[in-house]
């Protein structure tokens, strides 16, 4: 785009991302879930979501996910979905009993405000502990599930959400017959064919 004068105009990768999710949210949503699709991220993905949900980092759980997802090239709403499996009081009271269990020998049996309130450090550190234990093992069981599940999607023949991307990461035209990436044909036709 050009301005008066001659200057350009550049649109950063932030400004368009927000254009695009206000003009078209479901093509984004779209491109969001065709972001590193392959049955083995997405089950690294979902392993992710669950690892970092276990830990006793509250209120940082989405922001490190978000971050570490797309650090690691992982599908990020795969890692954001899993990572709510671990919302309170579940994942985190398997955290805290194991964690207890590994300080005393014995499960923490007494739930009253004194061992929730008063004792809150304690049953902290006992979260790190037992997050320590419990989020391996449901990442692993977690991200088998998923990776498996993909993989089965994937050999049954279940139409892939990314092809109405191009090879540059751009949106496909809509099906009109264009080739997806402009001057790059799927099959060059013989000379003289139509």
């Amino acid at each position: 785009m050009e301005r008066a004068g001659g200057r350009k105009l550049s649109f950063t990768r932030t400004s368009r991302a927000y254009r695009f999710l206000l003009l078209h949210p479901v093509r984004l949503i779209r491109r969001l879930l065709a972001e590193h699709a392959s049955p083995r991220s997405l089950g690294a993905a979902a392993a992710l979501g669950i690892l970092v949900g276990a830990s006793p980092l509250l209120g940082l759980h989405t922001l490190l996910v978000v971050l570490l997802a797309g650090r690691l090239h992982l599908n990020r709403l795969m890692a954001l979905a899993t990572n709510q499996l671990c919302m309170p009081p579940i994942v985190p009271a398997l955290c805290i009993e194991a964690g207890y269990y590994l300080r005393h020998g014995a499960f923490l049996t007494e739930v009253s405000l004194r061992t929730l309130g008063s004792e809150a450090l304690e049953r902290f550190w006992e979260w790190l502990l037992g997050s320590l234990l419990v989020g391996p093992a449901l990442a692993a069981v977690v991200g088998a599930a998923v990776w498996l599940f993909a993989e089965l999607q994937r050999r049954r023949g279940v139409p892939d959400a990314s092809a109405d991307l191009c090879v540059d990461g751009s949106l496909a035209p809509e099906d009109n017959g264009e080739p997806a990436v402009a001057g790059k044909s799927e099959k060059a036709t013989p000379a003289g064919q139509p």
